[in-house]
């Protein structure tokens, strides 16, 4: 047989898909989000190693200024001192950014990784170099320029990081290409500005004007970093915080371009008149140097703004986050809340219904019916099934009440009223029965009939009142006196019969002893009246020459017949032999 799922399993099973259909594409928004999050995060964490990068970039630049004096001064102590406080710093600088790019696991980190390594090995061949650890045979100039152009290979593995890792930060967040590209290029600006000012350590050291070469370098560099100054002014005022950064940018105009290139201007201007440049390297460096950190500033007003602009898209990715989460929990609590609205309002009594329904139906009319407050479907269902069961336990009632009615119908057509002993039909039926039954099994039975002595004159004299008493006094003493088993009824009028089991000593034991109780019993019919009752029997034994009712009736009637004629209140047997 073909199962059917129930309605609870379906309802379940179409609440699942429904939660699922609803859940999935709110979990993939959350997912969203969370990605959008980790990725903002992602780039402030970025923003934080790039000012590292940029400081460590910084702080090549300003080895240089110490390490020309070095160059210019080899046998100054104080100048040798320096030269160590800056390597440490910038050997500092870089091992903090390349801790911090070892700990990120991506191909950017870990590229970067890989162009700070590059730096930090080209500062060891630098370094070497100003420390005079190179051929000294070769001309001064070259020897001290040569040093120079290895301090100035370092910065551009430095901005390959700085660079990569700005790439990768403005994949992530378009909207930091104004800021972040604006601080790259002051990261330039600051590189090249403080190039500018090495070209003169040659020309400081021995005391010369600048060479052709040397003076190409300077304009070319000064035309890049007029260049560079213009696209971060641009820059400076498309930013997060415009007035911040347009305030440095119009400081490093005053300090830098204003006072650190015109020292750059003098030193050119005495070289175009063949003059040897006026200052000595220490004397530049202490005057040319601080003018850079207006550039520094700039950078850091740049990185500010990135740093807000990255923190605003922080804060509204969470935000984003939080509405997406919430959005989330309060749809699957507005499911499960339907979910167990409709459970309760439809699905529970739809299948107390059926409960009520199948109970019904197997005759289980004692079930409670829930009351349904709402009038609705629901509602007039439950109150039909009321009324369902209201009509079915009347419909019982009568049926019982017909039954009962057919029962005591039958019970009074086998029973007769006045004795409450089978009756004539009644008996006749299971006579015949037990009969059939006894020969079946060659088991002998003995029929008995009586009837009570002079029963008119009691009718005549006392009232048929007393003779209905008779009847029941006798009738009485009959049901006690025979057996379990025994079949007894009133045959009609005063006249009894007994079927009992057993042969004609049985039969006549039995008659006797019936006899006995009805002389031995009076009948009390007033406070002072006694009747004395007798009877009189006939027994005829189930045997060859009788072997129906009616055959032992007419044998049985013979007897009772001869036991009148001899006297009565005596039991005569039918002789077999007859």
């Amino acid at each position: 047989m073909k199962r059917t799922m129930r309605l609870s399993r379906i309802f379940t099973l179409v609440s699942v898909v429904l939660f699922l259909l609803v859940s999935l594409p709110l979990a993939w928004i959350i997912d969203t989000e969370w990605a959008v999050h980790r990725a903002t995060q992602d780039v402030m964490d970025t923003l934080g190693v790039i000012q590292l990068a940029m400081v460590a970039a910084e702080k090549v630049s300003l080895e240089r200024g110490p390490s020309n004096i070095q160059l210019s001064s080899p046998n100054d102590p104080d100048a040798h001192q320096k030269v160590h406080q800056a390597r440490l710093e910038t050997n500092q600088a870089l091992q903090a950014l390349a801790a911090s790019l070892a700990g990120v696991d991506s191909s950017e980190h870990k590229l970067a990784l890989e162009y700070v390594r590059q730096a930090q090995q080209r500062l060891r061949v630098a370094r070497q170099a100003v420390d005079g650890n190179q051929i000294h045979a070769a001309k001064e100039t070259e020897r001290i320029m040569g040093a120079v152009q290895r301090m100035f290979d370092v910065v551009p593995a430095t901005l390959q990081a700085v660079g990569t890792l700005s790439t990768h930060a403005i994949n992530i967040h378009p909207q930091l290409a104004t800021p972040l590209g604006g601080a790259l290029q002051a990261v330039e600006l600051r590189e090249y500005a403080g190039r500018i000012g090495s070209h003169l350590t040659a020309a400081m050291t021995e005391h010369r004007p600048l060479t052709a070469k040397e003076m190409k370098s300077i304009d070319e560099l000064r035309g890049r970093i007029y260049q560079l100054r213009d696209d971060i002014r641009l820059r400076s005022g498309l930013t997060a915080t415009a007035a911040d950064t347009l305030r440095a940018a119009d400081r490093m105009d005053a300090i830098y371009f204003q006072q650190g290139l015109a020292l750059i201007n003098v030193c050119v201007e005495a070289s175009e008149h063949h003059q040897p440049v006026p200052l000595d390297t220490a004397d530049f460096v202490a005057r040319f140097v601080p003018t850079l950190s207006s550039i520094v500033e700039l950078r850091n007003a740049m990185m500010r703004s990135a740093l807000e602009e990255a923190r605003a898209r922080h804060r509204s990715s969470f935000r984003h986050l939080l509405s997406a989460i919430g959005l989330g929990l309060i749809a699957m609590l507005a499911q499960l809340a339907l979910f167990c609205f409709l459970r309760w309002r439809i699905v529970r009594p739809l299948l107390t219904s059926a409960r009520l329904l199948g109970d019904i139906a197997h005759g289980q009319l004692d079930a409670k019916i829930p009351r349904h407050r709402h009038a609705d479907e629901v509602g007039k269902v439950l109150g039909a099934i009321e009324v369902l069961r209201s009509r079915i336990r009347e419909k019982h009632a009568l049926e019982q009440e017909k039954q009962r009615l057919i029962e005591e119908l039958t019970e009074i057509s086998r029973v007769d009223f006045l004795t409450g002993i089978a009756n004539r039909r009644a008996f006749t039926q299971a006579a015949h029965a037990e009969i059939a039954r006894a020969r079946l099994h060659g088991e002998s039975a003995t029929l008995i009939l009586f009837d009570i002595d002079y029963f008119k004159q009691v009718n005549d004299t006392h009232g048929h009142d007393a003779g209905d008493a008779v009847l029941c006094h006798v009738a009485a003493i009959a049901a006690q006196t025979c057996r379990e088993g025994d079949l007894i009824g009133r045959y009609g009028g005063e006249e009894f019969i007994i079927l009992a089991a057993g042969g004609a000593a049985t039969g006549r034991a039995l008659a006797e002893r019936l006899r006995a109780g009805i002389e031995e019993r009076p009948l009390a019919l007033g406070v002072r009246q006694t009747l004395f009752v007798t009877a009189s029997f006939g027994v005829a034994t189930l045997d060859a020459g009788h072997q129906t009712l009616e055959s032992l009736l007419s044998a049985a009637d013979n007897a009772l017949y001869l036991a009148k004629r001899q006297g009565r209140n005596r039991v005569e047997v039918v002789d077999p032999c007859v």
